[in-house]
């Protein structure tokens, strides 16, 4: 069982464009992951994971990347 140690979620839109992002860095024993949903707002969401059972140091990295990418693309929470 996986437990949520961090998560945020990041909304964009423009003109037709609404869009949500949804980042989750999980830990399950002593490994963490990122994991991804994303998709048009209010329809079924696609899912993905960025990193998979690596240590808590990388994968806040990975959670942090992700996050800054999606900033800075226009997304915000």
């Amino acid at each position: 069982m996986s437990e949520s140690i961090r998560n945020i979620s990041l909304y964009f839109q423009e003109g037709t464009s609404d869009k949500e992002y949804h980042v989750r860095l999980t830990k399950s024993g002593d490994m963490y992951s990122v994991n991804v949903q994303y998709g048009r707002r209010g329809s079924t969401l696609s899912a993905g994971n960025k990193a998979s059972d690596v240590s808590l140091e990388e994968a806040e990295k990975v959670y942090a990347k992700v996050v800054a990418e999606k900033t800075k693309k226009g997304y915000h929470e």
